[in-house]
C-alpha cells in the first residue's frame, strides 16, 4: 500500500539532549494512525518536526513516496500536512475575532485582492464553520477569540486546520477540551475525510478513542519507536501488550488500591450552582481522592471556583475543617489553605518564558522574600525539592516553562500548590493533555495529600475518574445524581448516571 507519510530514522537534538532518537514510521493513504507515548516520549517534539515548527538534525521526511524538506510552517502548509497542536492557543489570533481567524488564511492569499471586507470575511467563517457542523451567529462571529472557552477555541483551530484541506492531518490530543458530541461529530468528520483519500495522524491518551477511530498504533518511548500494532481478529487491539510496551509496566502495574477515607474536613450545604437546579449538601473526607464526574456545562467548574473564591453561585454554605468560610477572592481561599488547579493550565497557571522554580514559588513570594529581596538560592532549592519528589522530568529548576512536555508542566502546576500547606485541594481538569503514566505519577501525588486534607478532582473523562478516584460523584445539571466507591463504580452504572434518565428524579444515597 502506498504511503501518505513516511518518516526514516528522524533525530532531534535540543543542545546535549537527544529527543527523538532515529523515530520512524508510516502512514498508509487513507489511514489513521495513532500515536502514543508518554510525557517525554518526543510526540510534542514530532509533531513540531512535522509541521515546521523544528527542523530535524538528521533523518528523512517522504510524502507521496517523494523526500521533502519542512524548513518552516508554511512549507509544511504547502506540502499538504494540516496540525492541529495540543494547546488551542497556538493555532489562533486571541485578539482577532472567531470570523477573522477562520478566514486568515484567506487574507494572505494573494488572489484575494488587498481589501477583505467583513461581510466576505463572515461569509467565508461560516462556510468554514459549517464544514465541523457548527452553527455560528454573527454575533459569536464577531467576538475575540480570547474571550472564548477552552473547547469552542479547540473546535476553531480543528476548522482552521480542515479548511486548507490537507492530505495529511495531524492531531495532537484534539479532544482533550471537547464535550462527548463535539468528539463524535469530529470523528464522524474524520473517517469522511479519510474516505475521500486523507491520512490522519492521531495523536492521543485516551484508549477508548484510539479503539474507536484508528486503524493502527505506534507506540514512542524514550525518542523511539518501540513498536507497531494492527488490530486482531476480532477487530480489537492487544491493550496488555500495547501498555507494556508504552510503559515498560503491565496494566496491572498502572491501577490503584481504593483508600477508604476518614474524617469529614469539608462540608457543602445547600450548594445550588444553577437558578434552576437543586440544591444539595456534600461531605468530602481526608484520605481519598474524589471525583467529580460531569459533562461540559454540568456545572463542576462553578462549584470548584466557588468553594475558592473565583465565583459566585445561588447559594450555599461552606464549611472546612468545622469552620465555616466565604472566600469573596482567591487570596482569602489561599489563606485558609484551600488551593485550586484550573481547567486551562497555559492561561490560568503558567506564565510563557518563566522558570520553573519562580512558576512554582508563585504564590508563596514572602516565604521567599523575608528582607524585600527575593531569595532566589532559597526559591530554587525549594522547586528542586519538589521536582525531586513528584518526578518532574528537567535539566533543572531554572529552565523556561516551555521545555518540559504537558505532563511535566501539570506537575509543576500541582507541585506549587504542595509548597503551601494544602487544607483542601481542588483540581479542575488535571489530566486535559496528560498521558496515562503521568496520570498515574500525578494522582499518586495527590494521594500523599489525602492524608492531610481532601482532594477533589473535576473531570469529564470516565477513565480519568476510575483511574484515579476511590470515590466518584456524578454531577448532571448542578447536583449530584451519583455517589458510588470505586470498588461498586462500573462504566455502565456511571454512563446511566451520566445520561440522567434512568436516576434522573433522585441521587443514590451517599456512601
Amino acid at each position: 500500500m502506498e504511503h501518505a507519510l513516511k518518516l526514516t530514522s528522524i533525530v532531534k537534538d535540543f543542545g546535549p539532549n537527544r529527543v527523538l532518537r532515529g523515530v520512524g514510521f508510516a502512514v498508509r493513504k487513507g489511514e489513521i494512525y495513532s500515536l502514543m507515548g508518554a510525557n517525554g516520549a518526543g510526540k510534542s517534539t514530532l509533531i513540531r518536526v512535522l509541521s515546521g515548527a523544528h527542523r530535524a538534525d538528521n533523518g528523512q521526511i517522504e510524502i507521496n513516496g517523494t523526500v521533502v524538506e519542512i524548513n518552516d510552517p508554511l512549507s509544511a502548509q504547502r506540502l499538504g500536512i494540516g496540525t492541529v497542536q495540543q494547546n488551542p492557543n497556538d493555532g489562533v489570533v486571541l485578539d482577532m475575532t472567531v470570523a477573522e481567524n477562520l478566514a486568515l488564511d484567506t487574507f494572505v492569499d494573494a488572489r484575494n485582492g488587498l481589501l477583505v471586507s467583513r461581510k466576505k470575511t463572515e461569509a467565508r467563517a461560516r462556510e468554514i464553520a459549517s464544514r465541523l457542523g457548527l452553527d455560528v451567529t454573527p454575533e459569536f462571529l464577531r467576538t475575540p477569540v480570547r474571550d472564548l472557552g477552552v473547547s469552542e477555541r479547540q473546535l476553531l483551530v480543528i476548522a482552521r486546520a480542515l479548511s486548507r484541506r490537507p492530505e495529511i492531518l495531524v492531531l495532537d490530543e484534539p479532544t482533550s477540551a471537547l464535550s462527548g458530541d463535539e468528539v463524535a461529530r469530529l470523528f464522524g468528520l474524520v473517517r469522511e475525510l479519510v474516505k475521500e483519500g486523507m491520512s490522519v495522524l492521531f495523536v492521543t491518551h485516551k484508549l477508548a478513542e484510539i479503539a474507536e477511530l484508528a486503524d493502527r498504533v505506534g507506540v514512542l518511548r524514550d525518542g523511539e519507536m518501540r513498536g507497531e500494532f494492527s488490530k486482531n481478529s476480532d477487530g480489537g487491539f492487544e491493550w496488555s501488550e500495547v501498555l507494556t510496551e508504552l510503559f515498560d509496566k503491565t496494566p496491572s502495574e498502572l491501577t490503584h488500591e481504593e483508600l477508604p477515607g476518614g474524617e469529614v474536613a469539608l462540608t457543602l450545604t445547600g450548594a445550588q450552582v444553577f437558578a434552576d437546579s437543586e440544591p444539595f449538601d456534600l461531605e468530602l473526607r481526608t484520605g481519598e481522592v474524589t471525583a467529580l464526574l460531569g459533562l461540559l456545562g454540568s456545572g463542576k467548574s462553578e462549584l470548584l471556583e466557588w468553594v475558592f473564591g473565583a465565583q459566585t453561585i445561588v447559594g450555599g454554605v461552606i464549611e472546612l475543617n468545622g469552620t465555616p468560610i466565604a472566600a469573596r477572592h482567591p487570596a482569602e481561599a489561599i489563606a485558609r489553605g484551600v488551593y485550586l488547579i484550573p481547567e486551562s493550565r497555559h492561561e490560568q497557571s503558567i506564565v510563557a518564558e518563566w522558570s520553573i522554580d519562580t512558576i512554582m514559588t508563585l504564590p508563596f513570594l514572602r516565604s521567599f522574600s523575608p528582607l524585600i529581596v527575593m531569595d532566589r538560592a532559597a526559591e530554587r532549592d525549594a522547586a528542586q525539592r519538589m521536582i525531586d519528589r513528584i518526578g518532574i522530568v528537567t535539566a533543572g529548576p531554572t529552565k523556561e516553562i516551555e521545555t518540559l512536555s504537558g505532563g511535566n508542566q501539570q506537575k509543576v502546576v500541582i507541585g506549587r500548590w504542595l509548597l503551601g500547606a494544602p487544607q483542601l485541594l481542588l483540581l479542575d481538569e488535571p489530566f486535559r493533555g496528560v498521558d496515562i503514566n503521568a496520570r498515574h505519577d500525578i494522582a499518586a501525588t495527590i494521594r500523599d495529600v489525602t492524608a492531610l486534607a481532601p482532594v477533589l478532582v473535576a473531570t469529564s473523562d470516565i477513565d480519568e475518574a476510575l483511574e484515579v478516584a476511590d470515590r466518584i460523584l456524578v454531577f448532571h445539571s448542578g447536583r449530584v445524581v451519583a455517589d458510588m466507591r470505586l470498588s461498586e463504580a462500573t462504566r455502565e452504572r456511571i454512563v446511566d448516571a451520566m445520561s440522567a434518565v434512568t436516576h434522573s428524579h433522585h441521587a443514590y444515597s451517599s456512601s
